[in-house]
């Protein structure tokens, strides 16, 4: 129903959108509820199918186009392309119809004259013989009346080419653009004119079907016009060449049969007379001949006209949707991720303040990197011990074997570890290390020098009243606050003791190069946990006292600021031999758990542990 009326399906109804016709489709649903229809712009239809038509050539050399349309509705899409090459087929088909149906019509027009003609002179040559008893012509007469009727014929050929030169002329001439029926040139020998009256035919048809669709302004109607405003004067020019041509001819054959006229004094009015007669009979007849001949080819060719294209396939749907691609929809969505989470991680790497990369440590600073320590998801204090073979044991490791680089060794052997602010691991760095060579064989002592915030203590799991500060002051002697830890037998311990209130002016006094001077003859190695030289100048007293400095860079915590100003810090409160530890190092991609930023030492763990539990576990079986 529209606007409250209902009308009838399978019939064509008038209605406020035009004359409609509803047709229902088997797949509908034939359900109650309320149906809607939408009225589109034909102009509308047509471009969007236009756009959605792809036509290219199976080959460069080759005379096959393939042609190509997506449409939701295969069905729709195989339909329109079918009745596109039906279209296009019969538009071909009807060309030509119209240039035969065009020809014929001409054909017949002559034909009727012809006829007229030839009835006149039949009963005329009828009535002389009847009046005036001329039934026999002799020889002589005979053999002139050949040459005659052969003169006499070439002449009707001439004025018969003539008159349709006349024609085409007058057709040129008072012809708009708007098609018609192009008179025949049949009997005109010249292939040019031929095909020059095909041309413009052809191009006035194209100008009257642009016409109806398109406005006279449109680039292709004006280049139309133009080729059919060049093509007119080529046609007249050729007629004109030709009837010059042609009236010069039948000037000599009129001036030949003339000659023969004058022979014709000689010969009895009555044979003359009957001469003439049977000569315009002849040439009549043989008009009527070869128009009956030319009405037939064109007949035939009307009645047998196909098309000059063939369909090779049918239009056919393919087997699967082409659009979209699922499989490669996925891909492009998946490489879409990918690239989008490498570009959101990179973009926030680049815009974090602190130091990400060990490249980085290296262009802002001269200072050498002797060791890496990667990010302990464990978060105990203590990762190296007797028997632990695990990827940040063995970077502990390789630190003790880098000792030597920053001048470390039996002469030179006290070291002072500090960092730019707290948090950064210098501790956790100083606990570890103690360990790993104590571990070698090495006796070693921690001094816990950061008298504001002590934490390595803690971290050994030590606990004891006096410590530095009371040595410092004169409470206690080196002897009462040197203690052995419980984490390794060669590993002892200085605990910062209670905390006082001017730790810097503390660490100045003369006792602390005594105490150095003391360790150092009974220790391997002496250690010194100081303050953040970010925070507190208590490193840069104590490096007048130590042989090298290890200096503690957190993965995304020390600032990029810091180590760009580390080296002209570094000019005016010098700290001795230093070489930087990058601690706290996280894994980056998608082997986190398998420790992949380092040298391999992670496959190797990985793999030892997957064998245990192998192991284990077919033990459990058996």
């Amino acid at each position: 129903a529209i606007e409250g009326k209902s009308y009838p399906v399978n019939g064509f109804v008038k209605t406020p959108y035009g004359e409609l016709k509803f047709i229902p489709q088997p797949s509908a649903s034939t359900t109650l509820n309320p149906l809607y229809f939408t009225l589109i712009d034909p102009k509308k239809v047509t471009a969007g199918l236009v756009m959605r038509l792809k036509i290219s050539s199976a080959g460069k050399l080759s005379s096959v186009i393939n042609l190509k349309m997506i449409d939701e509705s295969p069905k729709c899409a195989e339909d329109i392309l079918n009745e596109l090459i039906l279209a296009y087929n019969w538009a071909s088909i009807n060309d030509k119809n119209t240039l035969a149906a065009n020809t014929l019509a001409f054909i017949e027009e002559r034909l009727n004259y012809v006829v007229k003609d030839l009835d006149s002179i039949e009963k005329k040559l009828q009535q002389y013989k009847a009046t005036r008893g001329a039934i026999d012509i002799g020889s002589q007469g005979t053999l002139f009346l050949q040459n005659v009727s052969a003169v006499d014929q070439r002449l009707g050929d001439v004025n018969t080419q003539l008159a349709v030169l006349n024609q085409v002329e007058n057709y040129v001439k008072a012809k708009d653009k708007s098609g018609g029926i192009v008179p025949s040139t049949v009997g005109v020998t010249d292939p040019m004119l031929s095909q020059l009256l095909t041309k413009l035919y052809d191009n006035e048809l194209q100008y009257e079907n642009l016409k109806k669709t398109t406005g006279e302004n449109n680039p292709v109607i004006v280049s139309i016009t133009d080729q059919i405003e060049k093509i007119k004067p080529s046609i007249l020019e050729n007629i004109q060449s030709q009837k010059v041509s042609l009236e010069a001819n039948r000037n000599n054959l009129s001036s030949t049969i003339n000659h023969f006229s004058s022979m014709l004094q000689s010969i009895p009015q009555k044979e003359r007379d009957l001469v003439e007669i049977s000569r315009e009979q002849n040439v009549k007849s043989s008009i009527y001949n070869f128009l009956l001949q030319k009405r037939e080819e064109t007949g035939l060719s009307l009645s047998s006209s196909i098309s000059d294209s063939r369909v090779v396939d049918k239009a056919q749907a393919s087997f699967g949707p082409v659009s979209p691609r699922k499989k490669l929809t996925y891909l492009i969505f998946i490489l879409a991720a990918v690239v989008l989470a490498v570009g959101l991680v990179t973009t926030n790497e680049m815009l974090k303040r602190t130091i990400m990369f060990r490249q980085e440590i290296e262009s802002y600073t001269s200072i050498p990197v002797i060791g890496e320590i990667v990010f302990d998801k464990s978060r105990t204090p203590l990762v190296i011990g007797n028997g632990k073979r695990t990827f940040i044991a063995e970077q502990f490791r390789s630190l003790r074997t880098s000792l030597p680089y920053i001048g470390l060794n039996s002469n030179k052997k006290k070291l002072l570890v500090t960092s730019t602010v707290s948090g950064e691991g210098k501790s956790f760095i100083v606990a570890n290390l103690g360990i790993s060579l104590a571990m070698a064989g090495k006796k070693v002592v921690v001094l816990e020098f950061d008298l504001s915030d002590p934490t390595l203590s803690e971290k050994l799991s030590f606990s004891g009243s006096k410590g530095l500060t009371d040595y410092l002051t004169g409470n206690a002697e080196p002897e009462e606050i040197v203690r052995r830890t419980a984490v390794h037998e060669n590993l002892f311990i200085m605990p910062a003791g209670p905390l006082p209130d001017n730790p810097s002016e503390m660490i100045m006094s003369e006792k602390v190069p005594e105490l150095m001077q003391y360790l150092t003859e009974i220790f391997d190695y002496i250690i010194l946990d100081t303050a953040p030289v970010g925070l507190l100048s208590d490193a840069y007293i104590l490096t007048a006292y130590c042989d090298a400095t290890l200096y503690v860079v957190r993965h995304r915590r020390t600032r990029k600021v810091s180590i760009e100003r580390l080296d002209e810090n570094n000019k005016i409160n010098e700290l001795k031999n230093m070489g930087i530890v990058f601690n706290g190092v996280r894994a980056r991609g998608f082997n986190k758990n398998g420790y992949g930023y380092g040298y391999g030492y992670g496959y190797i763990f990985n793999e030892k542990k997957k064998r245990k539990k192998k192991e284990r576990k077919h033990d459990t079986v058996e």
